[in-house]
């Protein structure tokens, strides 16, 4: 606390001596006489400029391809580096031992259906045979025995009938189940793309799930970007953002997404822009880096004030304005590079006329001549 105190004390003091030394310069400088400077305004301008930032290309389509059954690789159809379509066959996994039991299932089903029609026509033999007896109740040939055994038969045979019913369906899901395994069996590609990796080589037994290639879309792409929180925060959803590749070819895109948590160690916030790959007259790779400039304040307008006003001391930002055919140094806060301005967040407003040619030689206070040059007032504007 005393340190703080003592730190408190020493910065008055300091300030002080810099107002006695700026207020005596001030009363030296105005015995002088006038020196002639050129000067400039400060003005307002739109803030339609950018920033660069590095952005990647990537696929929004990227999978491994897994091994959907377990066996050995019978064959390997692609390499490395090789474009493929949609549904094009990429390797056969023991394709031979799947084909047989599909067939397998499919007779279990077969021989199911069969057990199912024997049994159908017991039942019909026995409900005869039984039908009859019922018939021979009111005479002397009827059969109380027989009768109920004929009964007991009926729902015997109804229950075995819906037994077998049952094994059918379970028979007919094992042949949908090996007709599966069998169209798994022939490795296939997801999309259009590139195979990137191959993990696999013909012989070799794989499990479920295994991954056998990589497969990476080379048509399905956009930009993405991780972006300075104070600039992301002005974008919106379906703002046009200009990209250039590395060898200066220039597109547009379209910012699809912002992401919603910023990375706080860099300060930034994941940006996803979309293009259109007919403007280009090449093809971009995916992670190839490309810049994209992130607009700096679109549709705002702010003071700026022109670079060679700028003059540093100690750290600090100052610059000579004109009042009075006076030259008063001030301090300004500056933001971002407006070409050769620099946006004024401080110290000084529109309208100022401040000291662009001279500023070096001149001291606080001290009478100017000003001169506004018509061709740097122009050049500003332009």
């Amino acid at each position: 606390m005393i340190k703080f105190k003592n730190t408190v004390k020493k910065s008055y003091k300091i300030g002080f001596i810099l107002l006695t030394v700026i207020s005596f310069l001030n009363n030296k400088a105005s015995a002088q006489g006038a020196a002639s400077v050129e000067v400039d305004e400060v003005i307002l301008e739109s803030l339609n400029q950018t920033i660069p930032v590095i952005g990647r290309v990537i696929s929004l389509k990227e999978a491994d391809v897994p091994a959907a059954v377990i066996g050995k690789i019978e064959n390997v159809l692609v390499e490395v580096g090789d474009k493929v379509k949609k549904g094009q066959v990429l390797a056969l996994i023991d394709i031979e031992r799947y084909k047989w039991m599909s067939e397998i299932a499919n007779a279990n089903v077969n021989a199911t259906k069969a057990e199912i029609k024997s049994a159908k026509a017991e039942t019909n033999i026995n409900l005869i045979e039984l039908n009859r007896m019922e018939n021979l109740k009111e005479s002397s040939a009827f059969n109380v025995s027989k009768y109920e055994r004929l009964q007991s038969l009926h729902t015997s045979l109804i229950a075995k009938e819906e037994i077998v019913e049952a094994k059918l369906k379970s028979a007919l899901q094992e042949e949908k189940l090996a007709k599966l395994n069998l169209k798994r069996a022939t490795v296939k590609a997801p999309f259009d793309g590139i195979i990137e990796l191959k993990m696999v080589e013909l012989g070799e037994a794989v499990g479920l799930g295994f991954t056998l290639f990589k497969l990476v879309s080379d048509s399905l792409l956009e930009i993405e970007a991780d972006v300075p929180s104070n600039r992301a925060r002005i974008l919106e959803i379906n703002n046009n953002i200009s990209v250039s590749t590395t060898d200066m070819i220039s597109f547009s895109s379209k910012l699809r997404a912002l992401g919603v948590r910023e990375n706080s160690n860099s300060r930034t916030i994941p940006v996803h822009l979309t293009f259109s790959s007919k403007e280009l007259s090449r093809k971009l790779f995916v992670g190839e880096n490309v810049n994209i400039f992130i607009p700096i304040g679109p549709g705002l307008k702010t003071p700026t004030v022109h670079k060679d006003a700028i003059l540093k001391r100690e750290g600090m930002s100052l610059v000579y304005v004109v009042e009075e055919e006076k030259a008063v140094i001030k301090p300004l806060k500056l933001g971002d590079g407006v070409g050769n301005r620099f946006v004024v967040l401080g110290g000084i407003k529109e309208g100022d006329i401040v000291v662009i040619k001279g500023n070096e030689r001149l001291r606080p206070g001290q009478k100017v001549k000003p001169i506004l040059t018509k061709d740097t007032n122009e050049g500003e504007k332009q």
